[in-house]
Parts: C-alpha cells; sequence; structure tokens
C-alpha cells in the first residue's frame, strides 16, 4: 500500500472513530447493535469515496465508484427498496462490472492525454 493511501485509510478511519465519540458524546439514543450492523454499506461508500477525493490514479477512480455502486446495490437490495432484492437485482452488478469493464480504459486514456498536454 503506497504512503498516500495508508494516510487516506488513516484519516477515513480517524474521522469514522472520532463520529462514533461524537455520537457517544452528545448521548442520543441508539438504537440496539444487532440493528446498526445492516448500515455496514455506508462504510464501504465511505471508502469508495476516499478513493475519489482526490484520485491518485485513474484506477482508484473507476475502483471507488464501483465499491460505492456495490454497496448502493447491496443496501437498496437488503431493505428491499423499489421491491428489489438479493434474487431480483443481481444483474444490477453485472452491469455495474461491465460499465467497470468500459469506463477503466477511457479513464486511463482520458487522463494520460492531460498529462500530455500539461
Amino acid at each position: 500500500m503506497s504512503k498516500e493511501m495508508q494516510g487516506r485509510s488513516q484519516l477515513l478511519w480517524g474521522l469514522i472513530v472520532i463520529a462514533v465519540g461524537v455520537l457517544f458524546l452528545i448521548d442520543i439514543p441508539m438504537p440496539p447493535i444487532g440493528q446498526l450492523w445492516r448500515y455496514w454499506p455506508f462504510l464501504v461508500m465511505l471508502f469508495g469515496a476516499a478513493k475519489l477525493i482526490p484520485p491518485t490514479a485513474p484506477k482508484h477512480v473507476v475502483d471507488g465508484l464501483c465499491q460505492i455502486a456495490f454497496a448502493g446495490w447491496f443496501y437498496v437490495s437488503f431493505e428491499r427498496l423499489w421491491g428489489l432484492n438479493f434474487h431480483n437485482s443481481w444483474p444490477i452488478l453485472v452491469i455495474i462490472a461491465g460499465i467497470s469493464m468500459l469506463v477503466n480504459p477511457i479513464v486511463i486514456k482520458y487522463t494520460a492525454k492531460k498529462e500530455e498536454n500539461q
């Protein structure tokens, strides 16, 4: 893992720990721990967003967007939003994978051209 990615990961975990501490400090009523686990896709979304801010490589952009899309799909399927569940929404993962395969070379080519022009 590069130093920049390590620093980014440490920053993200630091913000998560601070947020948890603040929540406990302000003593808001918390749902039972058993219900909190269903929100883990939002942690995956945070890690995806951390790859996007600022992107250090074209692959980080695509990976971050894919992580956010996967976590969104998982949450929507788990909560059965819009009538979607794991049984009828799995093709969305295939679509996400296909989009990733299409977009990755485009992003790499675009950033390579942009670097040549500088």
